[in-house]
């Protein structure tokens, strides 16, 4: 299952998603540290993986690459129209309303800058449900705030990687606290918490 992970999302390597999910993971990464998932961390990656295969055969979910300054991001699908679509496997349909969805539009917006589309759709999709009472959501991003944001978020990335020294990134992009979703559920918190005199 980890070389799975490895390949889905390969360790040494900058994604346009560490400028949405947590930074610090892939550094920690980089310098060599492995994540232990618990069993429902891997059901849920499992999950996820075999969801993502039957999205696939359906054409609502692949793997369409792009970059934006040289860092790589695959977006599931490409509209007609020329956006980007981004298709989540969530458990329910009340996760488009939460704080961890909002990464999901984050993502979205960076494969729209990575495509130059101001508009791009999220489709949430709740294994068992049909597809056809399915939510999907079209969004419009200011282009300009978005490539502000993205653009600070990797120099701090790069800086980090140079480094190679997580605590120059905030705990995740979203909470400069460790007291949020995306910190309790990480096999990285206690490097964190032991702080940089602890690691380093």
């Amino acid at each position: 299952m980890e070389k799975r992970i490895d390949e889905e999302e390969p360790p040494k390597r900058i994604w346009l998603t560490d400028t949405v999910y947590c930074g610090r993971k892939k550094i920690w990464r980089m310098m060599g540290y492995r994540e232990r998932f618990t069993e429902r961390q891997l059901n849920a990656i499992w999950l996820g993986l075999i969801v993502g295969e039957a999205l696939k055969s359906l054409g609502i979910a692949g793997e369409v690459p792009v970059e934006y300054r040289g860092i790589r991001g695959r977006i599931d699908v490409i509209l007609e129209t020329g956006e980007p679509m981004e298709t989540k496997v969530v458990k329910s349909l009340y996760v488009s309303a939460s704080e961890y969805a909002r990464t999901h539009v984050q993502q979205l917006s960076r494969y729209c800058l990575a495509k130059e589309s101001e508009y791009g759709v999220l489709f949430h999709y709740v294994p068992g449900l049909s597809i056809s009472n399915l939510p999907a959501y079209r969004y419009r991003f200011d282009l300009k705030a978005v490539k502000r944001e993205t653009d600070e978020r990797l120099d701090l990335l790069f800086k980090a990687e140079d480094a190679m020294d997580p605590f120059i990134l905030p705990p995740t992009w979203h909470s400069e606290t460790m007291d949020n979703w995306e910190c309790r559920n990480c096999p990285f918190q206690m490097l964190c918490r032991q702080g940089r005199g602890g690691v380093l």
